[in-house]
């Protein structure tokens, strides 16, 4: 569940319009300085959560929680339907919480430049398989079809 969080978390660093994944660690670190400079409305060299969302209804990600993933209901044709709750931890809001929360490091509720930067360090060292510090085309290709697999995601909430 790690990983995918912080995968997470670097989907909502990397702006919709961003042509491609950075190739090198360095480059990642730059492109999410650059992502964080210009999410630090406040300028505070902090991320709160309302600057974090980025283009999300900063609505979604302040109203409250449930803790079922599920919701348990009747079909039409009187047959039980299990849905996704749109309310829990598996929502769009749901899933920003849980990379927020891991990006996180020291629970202070903001997001610093070390903690964003850390976090997509995490998500492309699990990207570079062979550990080379670059990504090959396949590593990169692979990292690219998980954010577009996150992406639509959260898009349908």
């Amino acid at each position: 569940m790690r990983l995918g969080a912080m995968i997470a978390m670097l989907s909502l660093a990397m702006p919709a319009a961003a042509q491609e994944l950075p190739m090198t660690r360095e480059g990642l670190a730059s492109a999410l300085a650059q992502y964080f400079a210009g999410a630090d409305r406040k300028g505070d060299r902090r991320i709160d959560r309302g600057e974090a969302a980025l283009g999300y209804a900063r609505s979604l990600l302040q109203e409250p929680r449930d803790i079922e993933p599920f919701l348990m209901d009747i079909a039409p044709d009187g047959t039980p339907r299990l849905s996704l709750n749109d309310k829990g931890p598996l929502s769009t809001a749901g899933m920003i919480d849980i990379a927020y929360q891991l990006a996180d490091r020291d629970g202070d509720g903001l997001l610093s430049l070390a903690e964003v930067q850390a976090a997509g360090a995490a998500a492309f060292d699990a990207a570079d398989k062979d550990r080379d510090g670059i990504l090959d085309e396949r590593e990169r290709q692979a990292a690219t079809e998980k954010l577009a697999l996150f992406r639509k995601a959260l898009s349908r909430g």
